[in-house]
Parts: C-alpha cells; structure tokens; sequence
C-alpha cells in the first residue's frame, strides 16, 4: 500500500477550504512524532494550531491522547489551559502520520455534569422523605383519630355546629394524610431506597388475595371486581413481587375512587404476536400482562401524556396531583420490574401493565 500517496490525498483534503474549513470540528493532519504538517480554520482559528508546532505545545497530553485513540478506536479527552473546558480527540493512523478531529464538547459534558447533580439530588432529597416518613404519618394519624374521637362523644357531648367543623377538619386531614402517603410511596420508589423483591409467586393466589382486602371496604351491590385469567400460559411468575403487587393496589385505588356503579375487570393474559410488536417486547422473552378495565371518569385526552409525571402536574389541583403520584408510583415500578406500562381512556379507563414472568440468565 503506498502510503505516501494516502497522506499526499489526504493532505490534499485538508487543505480544501470548500470542505475541511467550512466543518464544525478541527482537523489536523500530524506527522509521527506530533508536529502539526496541516490544519483547518477552525484548528488554526480556536486552538492557534499552525505548522511545524507539536501537538503537546497545544495540549499537555497531546500526543498521547492520540495514540490512545487510535489504539482503543475511542475518542479522548485532552486537557486545555481553559478550566473546564471539555475537547474530545479521535485519530486514525495513516502510514506513519495521524489524522486528529477534534471536537468541542463543553457544553454537553457541562449539561451531563448538571444532570448528574440534580439526580444526586434528588435521590437524596427522596432518600430523606422516605427516611422522615414517620414524622409525616404520626401527627397526620393523630389529628384524624382524635377528631373521630370527639365526633364519637370521647370528651364528652359536642353541639351539631362543633361536630360539622370537627367533621372538615377531619375531611382535610384524611386528604392531607392520602396525599403525603402517595408522596412519601412515590420518593420511595424513584429513589435509591428502593428494594427489591425478586422471586417466584403465583399471581392468581396474590391477586385474589389483594381483591379481597378491597373489598372489605367497597359497596358490592355497586361495584364489583371480576378477575378472569382463563388461558394464561402459567400462573407462576418470577419478578420485582413488591413492584408488580404496589402497581395492582394503586390501580385498583384509582379505579375505585372514579367508579361509582359498575364492574371492574381484572384480566390476565400473555401478550399475542400483535401486542409483542406494538410495544416491541422481545420475542425470546414470555410476558404477563396484567389490565384493568373500570367504567369511571376516564382521563382527558389531553392530560394523557403527562398524567404519569407529577412534576408536571402542580398546576393542577390536589385531587389530580394525587392521583398523578399514583400513576407515577405504578410507572416507575412498571419499569423497575423490566415492564411496560400505558393508559387508555376512551367510555371508562383502561390501565395496562406488561412485565416478563421468567428469570434472566443474569439474575
């Protein structure tokens, strides 16, 4: 291969104004031991680069980066006089010479830097609401049990008027008290507190036994939850037990809270090849997918790409950040059990979860 024709073709492209100096990047063509034989506008107009001047006259670790690049086909990093400054290097070798671009990534790197700070942040300011969540619950619980206290004639017989400001005061604090435990649930699952339960469980026998807690506390003669599951594959599923068994809980909690008449249907099934492809699942994998259908105020079309993300929503009134916290709970858990989760909203609410039901050769 003769090389001294490559480099005289490539030194002939360097120096092409109509291509190399109308190009973002810098470019600079080097001999072995780092002397700069070409440059682009931008190498001579930024980095001051001209001929006959070693790379390492520009950047301390000049020359080195550039073998490392070429060694490890990465780019580098190279250091500048300019504090925080952030120019990433890629060479290739051509015969003996180097063929450098070099690239001014200061401001993604910066705006990484920052990403970076504000999700240590905020890991730790949800780390300290979970660690405080007692502090939250315990004066909330007393409010509430003591005003049902003096309601019930505890301290002695309260007139109509008292038993009504009683009977708000109460009203407020039970919503105060919904609020701060979906807030604190919510920090809980998007921080680093976070714990997992991966296991083997049945999910028939887990399900129904979350059916009947609800429905202790629900009207039968107007609502009912139906569980079908006819037709999945196995009943046994190995996930995150806490993510899968929080997400079920928070949606019946929704459905409930926006249905006044009518069923609720709870309906297992493996997703077919159709579904596979719309939420492009991979096929070596096997899925459960886990929807629940309610006739209750469906959400509006509008507030449906947002409705997951609370941060989005404190515009909105305390009902529908709340039922936001909810709806962010079910989604963070959802992927932190490797899943997808989706909401439809057409007469009533459909509410779809699909996660995988088998162990990862990894795990």
């Amino acid at each position: 291969m003769n090389f001294e024709q490559i480099g005289k073709n490539l030194n002939s492209f360097l120096t092409s104004p109509k291509i190399l100096d109308n190009l973002p990047d810098m470019f600079l063509y080097l001999d072995s031991d780092g002397f700069i034989k070409e440059a682009n506008f931008n190498a001579r107009n930024n980095l001051g680069a001209i001929e006959n001047i070693t790379i390492n006259e520009l950047f301390s670790n000049g020359l080195k980066a550039v073998r490392q690049s070429v060694k490890y086909k990465k780019a580098v990093l190279v250091e500048t006089n300019t504090p925080n400054e952030f120019l990433e290097l890629t060479a290739s070798k051509i015969g003996r010479d180097y063929c450098v671009c070099i690239r001014d990534n200061t401001k993604i790197i910066k705006d990484n830097i920052e990403k970076d700070n504000i999700e240590k942040f905020n890991n730790e300011k949800n780390a300290m609401i979970y660690k405080l969540q007692n502090e939250f619950r315990a004066p909330l619980n007393s409010m509430t049990g003591f005003c049902q206290g003096l309601v019930d004639g505890i301290a002695g017989e309260v007139s109509e008027k008292q038993s009504k400001y009683l009977k708000i005061i109460q009203s407020n604090a039970n919503e105060l008290n919904e609020f701060t435990e979906k807030f604190i649930d919510f920090s809980y699952a998007e921080s680093l507190q976070y714990e997992s339960e991966y296991k083997k469980f049945d999910i028939i026998l887990e399900i129904k036994d979350i059916i009947k807690e609800f429905e202790k506390n629900i009207d039968k003669e107007k609502i009912s939850i139906n569980l079908i599951y006819d037709g999945i594959e196995s009943r046994n599923v190995y996930n995150d037990f806490n993510a899968i068994k929080k997400s079920i809980i928070n949606i019946l909690e929704l459905s409930l809270k926006s249905t006044e008449v009518g069923n609720i249907q709870l309906i297992l099934s493996n997703p077919n090849d159709e579904e596979y492809i719309t939420y492009g699942l991979d096929e070596n994998k096997k899925y459960l997918q886990i929807k629940i259908i309610d006739a209750g105020t469906p959400v509006a079309p509008k507030d449906l790409r947002q409705i997951c993300n609370p941060y989005a929503q404190l515009e909105k009134n305390k009902k529908h950040i709340v039922k936001s916290l909810r709806l962010g709970i079910i989604s963070i858990l959802t992927k932190r059990a490797n899943g997808i989760f989706n909401i439809k909203s057409n007469n009533g609410n459909e509410y779809n979860v699909i996660v995988p039901t088998e162990k990862e050769e990894d795990e």
